[in-house]
This record gives C-alpha cells, structure tokens and sequence, in this order.
C-alpha cells in the first residue's frame, strides 16, 4: 500500500489531467478522416480510443459524483492506497518507456464509430476533464479512503476513491499514448 498526502495527491492529478486535456488540442488539428483511420485489423482509431475513454468516464464521474455529494470533510491529510487500488493503478499506468500491459476492453465500453461526430468525442473528453478536475478540487477535503467507488461492474468490485481517481488519470493517460502512436503513423 502506497501512502501520500492526500493534497500532494490531489494536485499531481489535477496536473496530469490538465496535460491529458491540452494533449488532446493536437487532434483537433487533424481530419475527421484521420481521426477515424484504423491503424490495422483490431486496432481503435482516434476516435474510437476517444469514444472508450467517455463511456468509461461517463460511469465512473456519475458514480463519484453520487457518492461525495453528501461525504463528510476529514481533517486528515494522509491517504494510504488499497491492495487492490495499486494493483489495478500499475497494471494500467504506462510504463516508463511507453509500453502497456495489455487489457481487454469491455464491450460496453467500446464505441461503435458508425455515425459518430468525431469532433465531439474530443470535445466531450475535454468536458470529462473539467469535470475530473472539479471533482479532484472538491475531494481535496474528503476521506479519500473511506468513499467506495464500484469499479468495473456495480456490486462485484469497489475501488477506494483515490485509487479511483489515479486509475481514471492513468487510464487517460495509457489512451493518450495510443492516440499519439496512431497519429505517428498518419505522418
């Protein structure tokens, strides 16, 4: 179990989602056409990398949300990570050099391109992120460890809010580093 302050924390995220939300302007200067190119058979474009990180962020933001609302302040600043919340978190943070372990997405969290507007699965991940922001700025006060956020299914598996929180930015992040890679083959 990991053990940081729980300010420290809050505002390394806050930071790593301001650069997940800026990193993404790069795409907005690309065709819809490039957004959409499938790099080979079984590989998500652009858009579709997008479109997962939304429907992932759209469950997980409204289960947060639900659950801080009425969560009571706590005067202490230390936060010390769950078994199961470091073992997720490195299993989805990219590593050092770049490299993923591999997952399989569910399907309920893949995006079906027919018909999409691929301008706003950009815009929308950009609302995501204001939105984890004002989320991460409203939780700097609250236990972190004490607020269950079901994760994956609802009633299987709950993950404590500030491994849910590191999970969601570091699943950002992993996606954003596919982008880039699908983008890099476009030049």
């Amino acid at each position: 179990m990991a053990v940081f302050s729980r300010i420290s924390l809050i505002t390394e995220l806050l930071d790593r989602t301001e650069l997940l939300k800026a990193n993404t302007q790069a795409f907005l200067r690309i065709t819809d056409e490039q957004l959409a190119y499938r790099p080979g058979p079984g590989k998500w474009s652009i858009v579709e990398i997008y479109g997962h990180l939304n429907l992932s962020l759209d469950q997980y933001i409204r289960s947060i949300l639900s659950r801080i609302s009425l969560a009571p302040d706590s005067p202490s600043d230390v936060y010390r990570s769950g078994w199961l919340g470091d073992w997720v978190y490195e299993k989805i943070m990219p590593r050092p050099d770049g490299s993923v372990f591999r997952l399989k997405a569910l399907k309920s969290l893949c995006l079906d391109p027919a018909g999409v507007d691929v301008r706003e699965e950009l815009h929308s991940f950009q609302h995501h992120c204001d939105a984890l922001d004002d989320i991460l700025r409203h939780v700097a006060t609250k236990d972190l460890r004490r607020i269950s956020i079901p994760f994956i299914r609802p009633g299987l598996v709950c993950l404590r809010l500030g491994d849910m929180l590191r999970y969601l930015v570091a699943h950002g992040e992993r996606h954003l580093l596919q982008a880039q890679r699908v983008m890099a083959e476009l030049a």
